[in-house]
C-alpha cells in the first residue's frame, strides 16, 4: 500500500504521514487502491462503490464497449478460509439458480492469479429502498404497494428453488428505471442465503445457535439462533418488518442494543400501527401484523399468499399495481449525467486514477526535519546592485562601501542561518509532535480494540431461570431474559438453574453478537409414599378403646375414659 500526495503527486510508503517535499499532512489521505485500473476478465476496475465485512464492491468498465458492471471482491485475508470462500461464492450460486428479473444478475465468478476471489454482477443505476424511508414519515401504499408486490414475486421465485434470503432489508432492495418506469425492483445480496434440499433441510453448515442477518429485520427463529427452523416464512417476517417501517416511519422493535432488539422479536408484540398512524387502512394493518406473528404457523405461509393479500387491499382502495413513469431528469440520471448507485454501502467516489509514479525512499526523521526546514524557509534573493551609488566615488569611497557591504552580507548570512536553525527546530518539533500524536492514536486504537464489547442476549425455555455468567475478570447473575456485555473474544461460562428443572451449563466464545439460549429439562416428580397403618399391641388398643356406658340403652354408645 502507498499514499499519493495530492499537492506534488508523489507516492510514498504507507507509513509516511507527511510529504517531505511540501510538508502536507498525509494522514487523512486514503491509501492508494491496488485494484483501481486493474483488468479483471474483460473489464477494468474504475472506482470503489462500497465495502463490507467480507468484501468490497467496485465499478468496472469494458474498455472497448464502455459497458459497466459491479465486481465484488472477497477481502484477501479470507482467501485461505474455505468456509468463508464457499459462503462468498454461495451468493453467485444462489442467484444463478433463481434467474428472476427482479433479482440482481451474476455474470461471472473466478479467482485472479494472486488469489483474489470475485464475481461480476450487473451494474445498477438507481437507489436503495432505504433512501425512501424517513424517520416518523409514513410512505403511502400507493408508492410502496407496487414495490412490495415485486419483492414478493422475486422471493417466491427464490423459495421455489429452495433458497431463503435471510437478510431482507431496505438496503438490499434496489429501485431502478426499467423500460421508462421507475421503482423497478432488484433484490440484492444473497450472501448469507440458505439453500435447502427437497425436504426443506438446510444444505449449508451454519452452526446451530449462530445469529445471522440484520437485527432490526430478523425473524424470531433467526433471533433465537434456531437455524433448523428458518424457512420461507422467515423472509415473510423480515418483509413484514419493512412494511411496518414504511407504513409509519418506525421499526417494530427499535431497541437501544442488539440484545434488546432480539428480545423484542422473540417475546414482545409490535406496537399497534393504529396508535402511530390512525388513518392506516384496517385491512393493510392486519396484513402487516399477520406477517409479524411470532409463530411461523400464524404468518402467511408463502410469498404468493402475502402478494395476493397486499394486492387485494390495493384493489379495494383503488390503487394500481402499475409502476410510475420516470420523468426526464430521472432518465437522464440513468444515462450517465449523474453518479449512479450500486449494491453495497455508499462511499464517496475517488477522483480519476493517476498514473503510478516511482516511490521515493522513506527518510529518517532527522533528515526529514532538515528537508522540511529548507521547505519552510527560502533565503531572500540578494539585492540588485545600485550602480548610481558608485558614480563619482573614489577608491577610498569604494573601499568604505565595500566594507559596509561585507558587514551587511555577514549580518544577512547570520540572520539567514538563525532563521534556518529556527525553521529546522520548528520542523523537528512538528515531527516529534506528529510522532507523539500518532503513538497516542495507536495506543487509543489498541485500547479501543481491547475494550470492544460484544452483546449477548441470554434467554431460556422456560423463562425466569437464574443464570450465573462468568468470564475472565468479570461475572454477572440475573434471571432470564437479560442482556450481557462482555469483552470481545472472551470465553463466557453460563450456568442455568431453575427449581424443578435440571441445571444446564454451556461455554460461549463472544466473537460476535449472539443469543445464548438454554432449554431446561423438567425433573421427574417422585410418587408420594403409601402410608401403611402399623398394628398396635393389644394393651394399647384396650387403653385407647372407649368404655361402654352402663346406663345407656344403646350398647354401642360409649363414654370417654380418662387415665
Amino acid at each position: 500500500m502507498s499514499r499519493t500526495c495530492p499537492e506534488c503527486q508523489t507516492q510514498y510508503d504507507d507509513e509516511i504521514l507527511h510529504c517531505p517535499e511540501d510538508g502536507l499532512d498525509l494522514s487523512h489521505v486514503e491509501p492508494d487502491d491496488e485494484l483501481i485500473g486493474r483488468a479483471i476478465g474483460s473489464y477494468r476496475v474504475v472506482k470503489p462503490l462500497g465495502k463490507g465485512g467480507m468484501g468490497a464492491v467496485y465499478m468496472a468498465e469494458h474498455p472497448v464497449i464502455g459497458s459497466k458492471v459491479a465486481i465484488k471482491f472477497l477481502h484477501p485475508q479470507y482467501a485461505t478460509d474455505k468456509k468463508i470462500v464457499d459462503r462468498f461464492f454461495n451468493e453467485a450460486r444462489a442467484v444463478n439458480v433463481i434467474g428472476h428479473d427482479n433479482i440482481l444478475k451474476i455474470l461471472d465468478l473466478n479467482v485472479t492469479d494472486d488469489n483474489r476471489h470475485y464475481f461480476i454482477m450487473e451494474f445498477l443505476n438507481g437507489k436503495a429502498l432505504q433512501d425512501l424511508v424517513k424517520p416518523d414519515v409514513p410512505i403511502p401504499l400507493e408508492q410502496t404497494g407496487p414495490i412490495l408486490l415485486q419483492i414478493c414475486e422475486a422471493l417466491q421465485a427464490a423459495h421455489d428453488h429452495k433458497i431463503i434470503h435471510r437478510d431482507l432489508k431496505p438496503d438490499n432492495v434496489y429501485l431502478i428505471i426499467h423500460k421508462g418506469k421507475k421503482n423497478f425492483v432488484k433484490v440484492v445480496d444473497f450472501g448469507i442465503a440458505k439453500l435447502t434440499d427437497e425436504q426443506g433441510q438446510s444444505t449449508g453448515k451454519t452452526q446451530t445457535g449462530m445469529v445471522m442477518g440484520t437485527p432490526a429485520y430478523m425473524s424470531p427463529e433467526q433471533a433465537g439462533g434456531m437455524t433448523t427452523r428458518i424457512d420461507a416464512r422467515s423472509d415473510i417476517y423480515s418483509l413484514g418488518c419493512m412494511m411496518y417501517q414504511m407504513a409509519c416511519g418506525k421499526l417494530p422493535f427499535p431497541g437501544s442494543s442488539f440484545g434488546e432488539v432480539l428480545i423484542g422479536h422473540l417475546q414482545l408484540p409490535p406496537p399497534p400501527l393504529k396508535e402511530i398512524v390512525p388513518d392506516i387502512p384496517d385491512a393493510y394493518e392486519a396484513v402487516i401484523m399477520k406477517c409479524l406473528e411470532k409463530q411461523q404457523e400464524s404468518r402467511y405461509q408463502t410469498m404468493t399468499e402475502l402478494h395476493d393479500a397486499i394486492l387485494s387491499v390495493m384493489e379495494s382502495l383503488g390503487i394500481t399495481r402499475d409502476l410510475p413513469t420516470a420523468d426526464a431528469a430521472e432518465v437522464s440520471a440513468v444515462l450517465g449525467t449523474k453518479t449512479s448507485s450500486n449494491p453495497g454501502a455508499k462511499t464517496p467516489a475517488k477522483s480519476s486514477p493517476r498514473p503510478a509514479l516511482p516511490k521515493k525512499q522513506s527518510t529518517p526523521n532527522a533528515t526529514r526535519a532538515v528537508q522540511q526546514a529548507h521547505t519552510a524557509y527560502q533565503p531572500p534573493p540578494a539585492p540588485k546592485p545600485r550602480t548610481g551609488l558608485f558614480v563619482g566615488l573614489g577608491a577610498g569611497g569604494l573601499a568604505v562601501v565595500g566594507g559596509l557591504i561585507f558587514v551587511m552580507m555577514q549580518q544577512q548570512g547570520e540572520e539567514n542561518r538563525k532563521a534556518a536553525e529556527r525553521a529546522a527546530h520548528l520542523a523537528a518539533e512538528r515531527v516529534a509532535q506528529d510522532a507523539r500524536e500518532a503513538a497516542k492514536k495507536a495506543e487509543e486504537a489498541q485500547k479501543a480494540q481491547e475494550n470492544e464489547k460484544i452483546f449477548l442476549s441470554v434467554v431460556s425455555e422456560p423463562l425466569g431461570a437464574l443464570v450465573e455468567a462468568t468470564w475472565k475478570d468479570g461475572a454477572k447473575a440475573a434471571a432470564t431474559p437479560f442482556d450481557l456485555s462482555v469483552p470481545k473474544n472472551v470465553k463466557v461460562h453460563f450456568a442455568f438453574s431453575k427449581r424443578e428443572f435440571f441445571p444446564y451449563a454451556t461455554d460461549v466464545i463472544a466473537d460476535t453478537p449472539q443469543v445464548v439460549k438454554a432449554t431446561l429439562q423438567a425433573e421427574p416428580k417422585a410418587a408420594a409414599p403409601l402410608r401403611v397403618a402399623k398394628p398396635r399391641d393389644e394393651e394399647s388398643s384396650k387403653r385407647a378403646r372407649p368404655a361402654a356406658n352402663p346406663d345407656s340403652k344403646n350398647p354401642d354408645e360409649t363414654i370417654p375414659v380418662e387415665f
